[in-house]
């Protein structure tokens, strides 16, 4: 099972980022969808590295193209009332 990591980002300014990248290991592309944790855009890039170093722990060189990074903005009053079915 992962690890998982909760933040509080109610202190520190602990944000969380979607991180949308392409990674190519030993010439194979893989696409990648995470959503990371950071206060800024340096924080995520260091996770998103971190993360990588553990996925893929027998190659030396891994070609990172990151498509989107951006900030998840949440919106605490909302409601799936009417949207959801079971």
């Amino acid at each position: 099972m992962e690890e998982t990591f909760e933040a509080n980002t109610s202190e520190d300014n602990v944000k969380e980022w979607m991180v949308e990248f392409i990674a190519m290991v030993n010439g194979e592309k893989h696409h990648h969808l995470s959503v990371l944790y950071g206060m800024d855009q340096e924080d995520v890039q260091r996770a998103m590295l971190h993360e990588l170093r553990r996925i893929y722990t027998d190659t030396e060189r891994i070609d990172v193209t990151i498509i989107r990074l951006e900030e998840i903005e949440s919106e605490k009053d909302t409601f799936f009332e009417g949207l959801f079915i079971p």
